[in-house]
């Protein structure tokens, strides 16, 4: 990044900046990576819309526990919010 910040010293052009603005954006999203060791052969897997086209219809991530029984199943909550993707969130298979 030292090419880009050198450059924007000497040229504050709206082109440089912007490129400085993507490298930044770039080194967040690898930071987020090794934060969640997110291997770079990762699969990243967009959910599709859903089936049934209504505003109540939804997915829901669940453990089934090993049962059949939908009565034993429970929604996955992450720091207290029960986990519900939409359609086009990325899914990452680790």
């Amino acid at each position: 990044m030292g090419h880009i910040t050198d450059q924007l010293r000497l040229n504050k052009s709206a082109d440089l900046v912007e490129k400085k603005n993507e490298l930044a954006g770039a080194i967040r999203w690898l930071k987020q990576g090794e934060d969640f060791q997110i291997d770079p052969s990762s699969e990243f897997v967009v959910l599709p819309e859903t089936l049934t086209n209504t505003p109540s219809s939804e997915y829901r991530l669940i453990e089934d526990h090993e049962s059949d029984n939908q009565n034993r199943w429970t929604e996955v909550n992450i720091k207290g919010e029960i986990v519900r993707p939409s359609p086009e969130d990325i899914i990452i298979l680790k």
